[in-house]
């Protein structure tokens, strides 16, 4: 059973916890904060009750340590002290219709577009059988996960400090979506990688980015094979995000996520011309995501501190760096400021490269090259589209929207690994998804959610 918890910590600084069943200890205290009489023990989701020093190492208080804090080792007193004064952890998804409604209509925009696009190059069936087999895929990866999970960590973790990571179902969710994200991830930034390694290398020529792929001919097989894959995989993900899976907290945030990325996929499919901004943020997405993914699995499998031979804190340790690099660095200002920005409206980088805009405007090579080989509306079209606000600010708009959320996750995780690893605050509730409802504002939420 999935249960929510509450954390109590003494003027002394000693934390203590229960189990209480979902959102039960928050209409508990408005009972009580209304006059009217509640049974603590209707709250409680262990008998006994079990008091914890560390729910989530199942750590048990001693009477001792009870009678200590609370003056009584009676377990069910010092439960009504717990659950009436510490600090309520539940699980929150917030309904929000208007912003629900904005993203319903930018996805089925966005699903219309793809499908014109994929129908006008014939490209439409290898794309939905490609649906089918992500979906396949999901389905076999989550139900294999199910069953070897549960057995491991049964059979082999399920003594102390252990104690059967994936007992609840809903550690036992996230870890067959942590596996199946992991495999994706892998396996992207591996066919990423290839594609990229095959052509200009984008990040360190900024200029390069709004030239196209190849002035005469069509994408290349293997862009358009990743292009594809990745359209389906992120289409498939789209709708279990959005009809299938359990809502959690930061739904909207990951929506939001799904709809951008899938906006700059189409857009730079759509247009030779956008191909390296797909191709880039693919990269950079998936290889920064496989240790994060790693991390997350260590964590959920309890793999820390000495016991777990300190794995979620070291892969955490080689994890921020590379996201910070990736995500914070390469991302806004590679992709962002010299290969949309500065493309549009720079004249020559670094390497004395000319801009693909300014070439265009100025009769550079670019043009004349445009030009001799009869592609007259070629050059007219980059400097009507690509160019302007159609294309470029528009590519620009999307890939800045993902790095507003690549800034917010950048400082979660910092925050994470500081309680962590220098406060030595638990991280529980981060790890399953807990959000704190002790303020007003959240009890709110959470009443509303009711």
């Amino acid at each position: 059973m999935d249960t929510d918890f509450v954390t109590f910590r003494t003027d002394a600084g000693d934390k203590f916890e229960v189990f209480t069943k979902p959102k039960a200890a928050l209409d508990y205290r408005q009972k009580t904060a209304r006059g009217e009489r509640a049974d603590v023990t209707r709250v409680l989701a262990e008998e006994g009750p079990k008091i914890y020093t560390d729910i989530k190492k199942l750590r048990v208080a001693s009477k001792a340590m009870l009678a200590k804090a609370f003056q009584t080792d009676d377990a069910l007193k010092a439960a009504r002290i717990i659950v009436e004064k510490g600090k309520l952890k539940v699980k929150v998804y917030v309904p929000k219709p208007f912003t629900e409604l904005v993203l319903d209509g930018i996805a089925l925009f966005e699903t219309v577009a793809a499908t014109y696009i994929l129908v006008d190059n014939g490209r439409l069936p290898s794309f939905l059988i490609l649906c089918v087999l992500v979906s396949l895929l999901i389905l076999t990866t989550m139900t294999l996960c199910a069953t070897v999970g549960r057995k491991i960590s049964a059979h082999f973790m399920s003594m102390a400090p252990f104690n059967n990571p994936l007992k609840s179902d809903t550690a036992l969710r996230q870890f067959e979506s942590q596996v199946w994200q992991l495999i994706v991830h892998v396996g992207m930034s591996s066919l990423a990688l290839y594609v990229y390694s095959n052509g200009e290398d984008f990040l360190s020529r900024p200029s390069q980015f709004l030239q196209l792929w190849q002035l005469n001919d069509e994408m290349r097989g293997d862009v358009v094979n990743l292009y594809l894959v990745q359209l389906a995989i992120w289409f498939v993900t789209l709708v279990s995000l959005r009809f299938f899976e359990v809502r959690s907290g930061d739904h909207h945030v990951m929506y939001t996520h799904h709809v951008v990325t899938i906006g700059v996929v189409t857009l730079s499919y759509a247009a030779t011309t956008y191909v390296h901004f797909g191709l880039v943020v693919f990269l950079l997405h998936d290889l920064s995501d496989v240790p994060l993914d790693l991390m997350k699995l260590f964590s959920l499998l309890r793999l820390e501190e000495s016991h777990g031979w300190y794995l979620s804190e070291i892969t955490y340790v080689i994890f921020m760096p590379i996201w910070v690099y990736t995500r914070n660095y390469l991302f806004p200002v590679k992709l962002i400021y010299y290969g949309v920005w500065a493309t549009m409206y720079g004249d020559y980088d670094a390497h004395g490269d000319e801009f693909w805009c300014h070439g265009l405007r100025e009769g550079g090579a670019y043009k004349q090259l445009l030009i001799e080989q009869g592609q007259q509306k070629s050059w007219e079209h980059e400097i009507n589209v690509t160019c302007t606000c159609c294309g470029g600010i528009t590519a620009w708009l999307l890939l800045c929207t993902l790095e507003v959320l690549h800034v917010w996750w950048t400082y979660l995780l910092l925050r994470i690994g500081f309680q962590a690893l220098c406060v030595g605050v638990s991280v529980e509730d981060v790890k399953a998804g807990y959000y704190d409802a002790s303020t007003e504002k959240d009890k709110n939420a959470v009443k509303k959610n009711n």
